[in-house]
């Protein structure tokens, strides 16, 4: 019975969700990918990538995809940390709304999720993102990534806290 009641909530409120999203009553904005996803969608592809920082230089990959009619990309990270495996996975995209891109960084060390926001400088063609962490003591700290954009890859800085944490050097597969 409990099951059913489940069943049936969770169908009105998809219901109202969709019958909303119809007459435009819902916060959503619905928007064909832009010049900001296209920035984005330019990344697709596969990786090398040059790890080194706090923790250590190792060699890892990534795998770029664009998703959801062209307005998210996921990265898909491997590599190590201090001598075990690590994965990752960002997804971002640009919000309409906010004018910022937005994106959101998990991975196989920590259960959290990571939120971040930022903008594209396209005459430094760098991506710069802002976001609370948890630092190497537990307490919240500042996170400041920034993304450089390249010919045939990227180079990737992270500072937590204003001190320079990880760098990686990613370049494209052929």
């Amino acid at each position: 019975m409990q099951a059913n009641k489940i069943i049936i909530g969770t169908l009105v409120l998809f219901a109202t969700g969709v019958a909303g999203f119809a007459a435009g009553k819902t916060s959503q904005v619905a928007t064909p990918p832009g010049a900001e996803h296209e920035l984005l969608a330019r990344l697709a592809g596969e990786y090398t990538a040059k790890v080194g920082g706090m923790l250590g230089e190792t060699d890892g990959a990534a795998r770029i995809e664009t998703v959801l009619g062209g307005l998210w990309s996921i990265r898909h990270f491997e590599s190590t940390m201090m001598g075990q495996p690590y994965t990752g996975m960002d997804i971002v995209g640009f919000d309409p709304l906010k004018q910022k891109y937005v994106s959101v960084w998990t991975d196989s060390v920590t259960p959290l999720l990571m939120p971040m926001e930022g903008t594209y400088d396209a005459d430094t063609k760098t991506l710069t993102m802002r976001g609370i962490s948890r630092g190497m003591d537990g307490e919240e700290a500042e996170m400041v990534t920034t993304t450089e954009f390249r010919d045939r890859g990227m180079f990737f800085r992270m500072k937590i806290a204003d001190a320079p944490f990880m760098t990686i050097d990613y370049t494209a597969k052929k």
